[in-house]
Formats: structure tokens, C-alpha cells, sequence
């Protein structure tokens, strides 16, 4: 009789076990998919509004902008902010 008892712990015991994995699992899960998010939001989120976006896009228009105010004809450029030449 007791190892029947016995025998019926060890599975009861087993599924809480597998239980658990699971749980474990899918917090990791949630929390890792949180973060990526997170991440690819503040790397390269786009937005209308240039506050809310990544710090990749923002550099990236930075870039875009100083090549096209760059005038050829004008090599006494200081200011790549506009197009004007001095």
C-alpha cells in the first residue's frame, strides 16, 4: 500500500516538475521578446516626430543632410546645415 502511495508522489511530483519548465520557458520567452523590443525601438524606431525615433535613424539623417548641403561649387563651405554658400 505505501509503495502505491509512493509510486503516485513520484508522478504527481514529476508533472509539477514539468510544470514549472514550462512556466520557466515561457517567462524567458516574454521577457526576451520584451527586450528586443525594447532594443529595435530605441535603435531604429521610426517615427514622424524626431524625438521618438532610434539614434540609428537619427544619425542616419544627419548623414543624408550634410551629403546633400554639400555644394560642389563652393569650397569655402563651413556649415553643412543648409546649402548656403558663404
Amino acid at each position: 500500500m505505501k509503495k502505491i502511495k509512493s509510486d503516485q508522489n513520484q508522478q504527481i511530483t514529476r508533472l509539477n516538475n514539468r510544470g514549472q519548465i514550462v512556466l520557466e520557458y515561457l517567462l524567458l520567452m516574454v521577457i526576451v521578446v520584451s527586450v528586443a523590443t525594447v532594443l529595435t525601438k530605441s535603435l531604429v524606431g521610426r517615427s514622424d516626430d524626431e524625438n521618438n525615433q532610434g539614434f540609428v535613424i537619427k544619425g542616419w539623417n544627419k548623414i543624408i543632410y550634410a551629403l546633400g548641403y554639400d555644394v560642389a561649387d563652393c569650397s569655402r563651405q563651413t556649415d553643412f546645415k543648409s546649402a548656403n554658400c558663404p
